[in-house]
């Protein structure tokens, strides 16, 4: 007997047409899925490119940050007055050998610290990298009370008040673009002469020499302090009473740090903001002996600000005891680009699967180096958004990614299929891939649940168009001969890949 070359209806038509002759209908798909784990290869190395431009940025970053004292920490004003403490050196045994002199401090801070700023960023750049920087004045006022010592069991006739000192923190005085001008009781204080060892809480500092006679009575403090920085400022609430107030023109801020401003404005030409803080609410005492705390040590202050990049100590909060203005850029590219190769091995299932039914409905037979053409191309489609949006919008560089990656696939499917509707089609189910997951990374809070209810309807629709596929057959026919088979009352067997006497001469 011999086998006719039969029609597409036929068995015969259906095996030249089968996507695996020799193996059964379910191997597809799993060779599809396999292709899908390679493509987490390519899909790996973009992200360490991502990783690696960021590591570029924040190099960029910081050799323009340095020069300008990066970012500012106004720490504030303590009065410092030194006193003698008697001390006794022992033997292994206990005796004494030896009695000294010893220089302490006792450090007070003010009972009232008012800040007062106009910060107007600016970009600088090197290369593609950008930073806000900015330069600003400072108007500080502050009083402080009659000075108090009886809680320290110390003689008065051990304190020096004609060494006392006022003390101005600042992390970095590269950040100071003039000498501080400061007024005490209305008249200009004179820079100290000497540095006090052991007197300052800060780990930078201006010193300014006090008279006796204020620092028994109590004093106010005004001036002006001139800085430069970049990216943020950050104020520390060190009084036992504190009020700041900052307004500028930069529209992207960000709060953070220890307290929220108590009122704020935001709009296109810029932000005001104000904060209130009462000293209970900070973990700074109002006086203290200077080697009984460190503020280095025993607070998070320094934590977030030890170079250019966060290393706070908080799981949770960046340095709460500071209050920190961030002048941001609204979207960060990079954070956005992992966002999506996040999504991407979900994101390069849909167009596998829309190729995979329109197979099952065309009856065209698609090698797997096809499906992996098209996968490179989505892959692809990362690198275009990281490359493009470090030039234009990040909303414009998904844009262009997007239109590219369409309009290739779409062509080249219609060539495989040599038709053009699922050329069409592939192409709208791209567009609408991407167009939800451009969705999913606008929507941080509701990402989750855009995300389940696309998967959960991308499993639904796959489970009603391939509701009629035999997975058990040894041959893989389509879904659309079944159908016509089924309206004409053709027997099973085309279903089943079983040969009849009909097809036999």
């Amino acid at each position: 007997m011999e086998i006719k070359q039969s029609t597409d209806t036929t068995v015969a038509g259906m095996l030249k047409k089968s996507l695996f002759p020799h193996q059964a209908a379910w191997i597809k798909p799993v060779i599809i899925f396999i292709m899908m784990l390679l493509l987490l290869i390519p899909l790996a190395f973009i992200r360490s490119l991502v990783n690696d431009r960021e590591r570029y940025q924040r190099t960029a970053e910081a050799s323009i940050m340095e020069p300008v004292g990066g970012e500012p920490v106004i720490e504030g004003l303590v009065l410092a007055v030194p006193y003698d403490e008697l001390v006794e050196y022992t033997d292994s045994s206990g005796k004494v050998i030896k009695k000294g002199k010893k220089t302490d401090y006792i450090l007070t801070v003010p009972e009232t610290y008012n800040l007062v700023t106009q910060i107007d960023p600016y970009r600088l750049s090197r290369g593609i990298f950008t930073v806000p920087v900015f330069n600003g004045d400072l108007a500080v006022t502050a009083s402080f009370s009659g000075f108090q010592f009886s809680q320290f069991n110390i003689a008065e006739k051990n304190i020096r008040y004609k060494d006392a000192v006022l003390i101005l923190g600042i992390k970095d005085k590269k950040t100071l673009t003039a000498y501080p001008a400061l007024y005490g009781n209305g008249k200009p204080l004179l820079e100290a002469l000497t540095v006090p060892a052991g007197a300052s809480p800060f780990r930078n500092a201006v010193y300014y020499m006090m008279s006796e006679d204020v620092v028994r009575s109590g004093f106010s403090i005004e001036g002006s302090v001139s800085i430069q920085g970049g990216k943020s400022l950050c104020i520390v609430p060190l009084a036992a009473d504190n009020s700041f107030a900052v307004q500028s023109t930069w529209s992207a801020p960000s709060f953070s740090g220890g307290w929220l401003p108590k009122n704020r404005t935001l709009d296109d030409s810029g932000f005001t903001a104000d904060w209130r803080i009462s000293g209970l609410s900070t973990v700074f005492p109002r006086s203290w002996r200077a080697q009984d705390f460190d503020l280095a040590k025993d607070t998070d202050v320094y934590d977030e600000y030890d170079g250019y990049t966060a290393k706070s100590t908080s799981e949770f909060r960046s340095s709460p005891e500071t209050v920190k203005i961030g002048f941001i850029t609204p979207i960060n590219h990079y954070s956005q680009v992992k966002r999506c190769i996040t999504y991407a091995l979900l994101f390069l299932a849909v167009p596998f699967l829309a190729i995979f039914l329109c197979e099952l409905w065309s009856a065209v037979r698609i090698h797997p180096i096809q499906y992996f053409l098209i996968g490179i191309a989505d892959v692809l489609f990362y690198l275009l958004l990281l490359s493009f949006s470090e030039h234009v919008a990040f909303n414009l560089s998904y844009l262009i990614a997007t239109a590219g990656v369409c309009t290739v696939v779409g062509f080249y499917t219609a060539a495989i299929f040599k038709q053009i509707r699922w050329g069409v089609l592939l192409t709208a189910v791209q567009a609408v891939s991407y167009f939800l997951l451009f969705g999913i990374l606008q929507s941080e809070d509701y990402a989750l649940l855009i995300g389940s209810i696309g998967i959960f309807c991308v499993v639904a629709l796959l489970m009603f168009l391939t509701r009629r596929v035999d997975w058990y057959s040894s041959r893989f026919a389509s879904v659309h001969t079944h159908q016509e088979d089924a309206d004409r009352g053709t027997p099973q067997r085309a279903i089943t890949g079983k040969l009849s006497s009909g097809d036999i001469e």
